[in-house]
């Protein structure tokens, strides 16, 4: 019975040790790719997506790579980094 409950204690403390570690790593991984129709875009400073019935704003920098001709209601994809897009591409 003590071998039981001693597996138990080390599972939990091992469950707790890959939260408290594991969450902030895959923080910083925080790269995503969004699919939708442009619905505000101001060069070099911002881009709104909706994606079905939300919509979200995301900064543009000089860093962003832009591959088409983005205009409202041009259908892209976006590739984002810690809020920051990295590639916008026009579908």
């Amino acid at each position: 019975m003590k071998h039981l409950q001693l597996g138990a204690v080390l599972a939990v403390m091992a469950f707790a040790l890959l939260l408290v570690v594991g969450v902030p790593l895959m923080a910083a991984v925080t790269d995503d790719a969004v699919t939708g129709k442009v619905t505000a875009y101001e060069s070099g400073k911002t881009i709104t997506v909706q994606v079905g019935d939300a919509s979200k704003e995301y900064k543009i920098t000089g860093d962003t790579k832009i591959e088409g001709d983005v205009a409202v209601g041009k259908e892209v994809t976006i590739e984002v980094k810690e809020t920051v897009v990295t590639k916008i591409t026009v579908k």
